[in-house]
């Protein structure tokens, strides 16, 4: 496939997900703007339509509209295993005129927004990563935004991963910083309080009641709920940790209608997880300022980061493909120095490759296609550490060809020959 239509196919599917996109979000936005906002509660897990698993539920939340109106308003998601509990209070989006038009606004509802906008950065990380990563220039999109985004960032295949890598932690720890700070919130408000009796401790090992996992000796609580009905719990911290001993009371808190999800009510219960993913996601958005001035992952290659090769490197000759000072992009071939001879290098023939943070020397004059420049490779990894020094310059030849287009011209060539020949050997 040529490299333009494969730049022009990735558009095309680019635009028809984000017309995907637009219908989902087009109800929501339009509440949004039109709608009105008030708060609601979940007051029931209706069974989600066509699901045979009893325990795929969506939450649905009971509200009152400006008129004093009570309405109710059922999740939209279609997948079902709700975020939510019975008597968190949600934010709903609702017509004036008809209130069962509604939207609750909650993370559950928006998984397929998530879902799509993931897959669409996928594409185009992947992309950005064949282009970063091959220099070929062509295979960039119709509008030539990716260029201008590799440029803009200085992309190179030794930033461009930890780039990937923290665009994709910084929003997952943003989303759990914010679900465990509401989890956390919406129990402190919402839930019931009463008086817990710690009736002695245990070793365990399994899942505790939030889900997770652990060992040790844990004290182990006794309550009563609302219904007089009495529920054990664990405390998430083992000994020595808690110091909670056999006959002490403590204040427990459970979501409505679920006491056994109960746990003590101390700060320990419910802000580590926050604590935990704040900090990391604080910390991974300073080391993403650092990548994008530089100070991390700052590419090997960039024309002034290997001037020691100038004293130990193969000379050769580097010439512009494309030069771009506005986009910061330079397109250039490395070939051996034929009027130097060296008994280093021997299989080397020469390179391709892109500086996507390329700045042009104030000293030199205007660059384009053609220009010569000395070049210095690394004897033993020439096609990963080499110099360029734009302070010699060595002539130019503007009939310079890429890899690529060489290898198309040859292409054209073999048709040529193959078709004079298949001409000639039907006349004779």
């Amino acid at each position: 496939m040529n490299l333009r239509w494969g730049g022009w196919l990735f558009s095309g599917f680019i635009l028809l997900l984000l017309w995907f996109l637009y219908l989902m979000l087009k109800d929501p936005v339009r509440l949004s703007i039109k709608g009105k906002r008030t708060k609601g509660i979940v007051v029931a897990m209706a069974k989600v339509e066509g699901s045979e698993d009893d325990t795929v539920r969506a939450p649905v939340v009971e509200f009152v509209t400006s008129t004093g109106e009570r309405a109710r308003a059922r999740s939209r998601q279609l997948i079902g295993w709700s975020l939510s509990r019975l008597g968190d209070k949600v934010t709903v989006l609702y017509n004036p005129s008809d209130p069962s038009d509604a939207h609750l606004v909650m993370l559950n509802e928006y998984r397929g927004v998530v879902f799509v906008l993931g897959f669409i950065a996928f594409v185009i990380f992947l992309w950005t990563a064949v282009i970063v990563s091959s220099g070929v220039s062509t295979f960039n999109d119709p509008f030539h935004l990716l260029p201008r985004l590799i440029a803009h960032f200085h992309l190179s295949p030794v930033r461009f991963p930890i780039l990937f890598i923290l665009s994709i932690v910084i929003p997952a720890c943003g989303i759990g910083t914010y679900w465990t700070y509401q989890s956390a919130t919406n129990l402190r408000e919402t839930g019931i309080k009463t008086i817990g009796h710690v009736t002695g401790s245990e070793w365990n090992s399994t899942r505790f009641n939030d889900g997770s996992t652990g060992s040790g000796l844990f004290p182990m609580i006794t309550f009563e709920d609302a219904s007089g009905t009495s529920h054990t719990i664990r405390r998430s911290l083992a000994r020595p940790l808690s110091r909670l001993k056999a006959g002490e009371t403590v204040e427990v808190i459970y979501p409505t209608g679920q006491p056994d999800m109960g746990v003590v009510n101390t700060w320990d219960e419910f802000w580590p997880p926050t604590i935990f993913f704040g900090l990391m996601f604080i910390a991974f958005i300073v080391l993403f300022r650092l990548t994008l001035n530089g100070s991390v992952g700052d590419s090997k290659n960039r024309p002034n980061s290997q001037k020691k090769l100038i004293t130990i490197g193969v000379p050769a000759i580097a010439t512009v493909l494309i030069a771009n000072p506005k986009d910061r992009l330079l397109q250039f071939r490395i070939d051996k120095d034929s009027t130097m001879p060296t008994t280093k290098l021997d299989d080397f023939i020469s390179l391709e490759g892109t500086l996507s943070d390329w700045k042009s020397p104030q000293t030199v004059v205007e660059i384009t296609k053609g220009d010569q420049f000395r070049a210095y490779l690394d004897a033993l990894k020439p096609f990963d550490n080499f110099y360029i020094d734009f302070s010699q310059r060595l002539g130019s030849d503007r009939n310079v060809k890429s890899m690529e287009e060489e290898v198309i011209e040859e292409h054209e060539f073999e048709k040529v020959i193959t078709g004079k020949l298949t001409n000639l050997l039907a006349k004779s």
